[in-house]
């Protein structure tokens, strides 16, 4: 067996790690959006939801990609024994540059720009904090990046606990205190929250230091090969903000097409976002912090022109990521109404769980063959993918969600995720070089997790646990069936060892 330069054992540690904080934030995310929801109803929330993301939208074109870039070109300097200080500094320049011009246009022009909007008119203030936010998320990203690239991955992970907190704080204490006597408006409470996150947990990343390389040490790369490497990956994100953009705001609009008022409209948008996404992203948290490790791991291995290390990396991510994916559509199909009501929602948003339990699989394949591409270097070709997905995307959208309702943004998330995740899969393929077991990556989870559920309902009948309460009845099934799920791939891993070089377990 080919032995891989990049030591894998660290990046499995590494994923463990993150996943617990992220588990907790994603847990804490979800009451937060249940009590907002609960306090300004489903339609701010529906608002709120839209002002996140074209802000995350404008920190993406202001901030150049900054921890994707950040994280990928320090650890290539670090894998070819390089100056990946002075490669921080570039990637912090070119952030710091872009996002500071930006602020300086926006807190300029402000009072016109709301003008032509008088219904923004009193949010002059808001707009200013906002748009004083940007420099501190763009270094913010940039220090998160510098972490992942010298796989100090526990300090991003306290910095973005330290950045929730402080952000939900805010929100709670406005919402509970302030926005319902009309003292201060919701976009200004946004851009307080989000100044004070971000700004808490920059500031955290200023403290610990890292190694220091010698004066003798010299840099791979100039700041202007730099950017040429850079802007392919800042077009990237930014074209991927720029579509998810536009897709959220065209689902109230499209909402609005099929019969719905604007409030119900909004309503729905606020509850699909506060708490079915959320649910389905819930569990994928394990994927996202595996696909942010992938890109400076498969960095390192490229940059060592180790072949059969990334082709072992990537079977090892498909496998668990199909295995872990199914389990999760088994339990949304099974729990859909039960998860829907245990926060907050009604009969409607178990059943769009439901429905959209099939997607699972494509959404958390997406997030981890991202991360494989982000490492190989294959930036253009997920610009034009993503490009292509959100046409798909849009497409039925605008199509579907007039005629159906609110089953065409399933129908949207399903194509898309399809069309897309094929074609993702066959180019990394391509470019892995790698033969996939597909015994392994499918047939054995499949075969595991059909003998999980069966087991798990039969012990569960013989126990007379239907006398149960749906949720303690919900936690008992998901323990037993993962429990045992787990326990019967690695019988089966035991038993069936993979013997090649290309595709290590």
């Amino acid at each position: 067996m080919a032995k891989c330069a990049v030591n894998q054992q660290p990046m499995s540690k590494d994923a463990a790690f993150l996943s617990l904080f992220s588990i907790g934030l994603q847990w804490f995310g979800l009451l937060l959006n249940v009590f907002l929801t609960k306090r300004l109803g489903a339609a701010s929330v529906g608002v709120l939801t839209l002002m996140n993301s074209f802000y995350g939208l404008a920190c993406v074109l202001t901030g150049g990609s900054g921890f994707i870039a950040t994280s990928r070109f320090v650890s290539e300097e670090i894998g070819a024994d390089g100056n990946p200080r002075k490669v921080f500094g570039y990637a912090l320049r070119f952030c710091l540059v872009l996002s500071c011009s930006a602020c300086i246009v926006i807190c300029i022009f402000t009072p016109q720009l709301m003008g032509l909007l008088p219904d923004l008119g009193s949010n002059v203030l808001a707009v200013r904090l906002l748009s004083l936010s940007l420099p501190i998320s763009a270094f913010y990203a940039c220090c998160k990046g510098r972490c992942y690239g010298y796989q100090r991955v526990y300090l991003p992970a306290i910095a973005e606990c330290i950045e929730f907190l402080i952000r939900a704080l805010i929100l709670a204490f406005c919402t509970a205190f302030l926005i319902p006597g009309g003292k201060i408006s919701l976009l200004t409470a946004f851009a307080f929250a989000m100044l004070g996150g971000q700004g808490t947990a920059a500031i955290f990343l200023c403290i610990p230091k890292m190694p220091v390389p010698s004066e003798e040490t010299t840099c791979r790369i100039r700041f202007s090969q730099f950017i040429r490497l850079i802007l392919p990956i800042t077009f990237n994100a930014c074209l991927v903000s720029l579509l998810s953009s536009a897709n959220d705001a065209l689902v109230p609009l499209t909402l609005l097409q099929s019969g719905s008022s604007t409030e119900a409209a909004l309503a729905q948008f606020g509850e699909f976002e506060a708490i079915i996404l959320p649910a389905l992203f819930f569990p994928s948290v394990v994927q996202c912090c595996l696909s942010g490790l992938l890109v400076p791991t498969l960095s390192r291995a490229r940059t060592a022109k180790d072949t059969s290390c990334i082709q072992s990396i990537t079977q090892r991510v498909l496998e668990q990521t199909t295995a872990f994916s199914l389990f999760v559509v088994l339990i949304f199909a099974l729990f859909g109404h039960t998860i829907g009501s245990f926060l907050g929602g009604d009969a409607f948003a178990g059943n769009i769980l439901r429905f959209m339990a099939p997607v699972v699989p494509f959404i958390y394949l997406e997030i981890v063959l991202e991360g494989i591409l982000r490492g190989l270097g294959k930036q253009n070709f997920s610009s034009v993918n993503y490009l292509a997905e959100y046409m798909v995307r849009i497409s039925v959208l605008l199509i579907c969600v007039p005629l159906f309702g609110f089953f065409g943004i399933v129908a949207s998330y399903l194509a898309c995720n399809l069309t897309g995740n094929a074609v993702r899969l066959f180019f990394v393929l391509r470019a892995t070089g790698l033969r996939p077991n597909w015994k392994r990556i499918l047939l054995r989870p499949t075969f595991a997790l059909l003998l999980s559920w069966q087991c798990s309902a039969l012990l569960l009948f013989l126990l007379r646990a239907s006398k149960l309460s749906p949720p303690f009845y919900f936690v008992l099934f998901c323990l037993i069936c993962g429990g045992l799920n787990v326990f019967l791939l690695r019988v089966m891993e035991q038993m069936s060892p993979i013997r090649s070089s290309k595709a290590v377990i």
